[in-house]
């Protein structure tokens, strides 16, 4: 499986097309609506529910997704390792420049606010799995290739990213939402570059892991 098979057109088309692409989207907005903008919503129980589910629902509609041998494996995992550090060290500068605003100290703050629903062991072991490989399994892995294969690989990248920077905007964040942009458009370009989301499921999860948990920025 490479990006030439799984992006191009007229490659195998995903079960339930695109009416259940467009469906599950929809169902993504309502659900990260509860999660930003509904006070008393459990952040990290619906979170978790969600991508577990959504990125089930992507496994089905290409069960090939996450096939590679052992050797391609460790390839994944050393991109994805790689990416993390690299997308961390964006972040850090990112921040630094955030807390020269007016507004993005208290919008940080804000994103870091749902740290206090679970204890910190319970955070990270919920974004290393399932939130962080869920949203690569469903943004990238079906979204992504689900548009790549109908309007081509760049044009697929393209629609991904502006669903998934669109469905953070009921946060009204806009550090949560530039944040968003950056790091999907990464994940996104080294899923069409790659052609496997192994790098992207990877690097999502120590990248979430490590920024609200292990290293994070306040």
């Amino acid at each position: 499986m490479t990006m030439h098979t799984i992006f191009q057109p007229n490659s195998r088309q995903p079960r339930g097309g695109l009416p259940l692409l467009y469906t599950a989207i929809g169902i993504a907005f309502i659900i990260w609506y509860f999660l930003f903008a509904v006070d008393g919503t459990p952040f990290w129980i619906v979170i978790a529910a969600a991508t577990f589910t959504l990125g089930g629902c992507g496994l089905f509609v290409f069960p090939d997704t996450l096939k590679a041998n052992g050797k391609q494996w460790l390839k994944f995992i050393g991109l994805g390792v790689a990416f993390a550090v690299v997308l961390y060290f964006i972040f850090a500068v990112g921040y630094q420049i955030a807390k020269l605003l007016p507004f993005g100290p208290d919008q940080v703050e804000g994103v870091y606010s749902t740290r206090e629903q679970a204890s910190p062991s319970t955070i990270a072991a919920l974004l290393l799995f399932p939130i962080g490989p869920g949203e690569e399994l469903f943004w990238r892995a079906w979204v992504q290739r689900a548009f790549s294969m109908k309007y081509g690989p760049w044009k697929g990248f393209l629609l991904s990213l502006f669903f998934y920077t669109v469905v953070h905007l009921s946060s009204l964040n806009l550090t949560l939402i530039a944040a968003a942009t950056v790091a999907g458009a990464v994940w996104g370009l080294l899923y069409m570059k790659v052609g496997h989301i192994g790098p992207g499921v990877i690097s999502h999860a120590l990248w979430d892991a490590t920024v609200f948990v292990w290293l994070p920025f306040t």
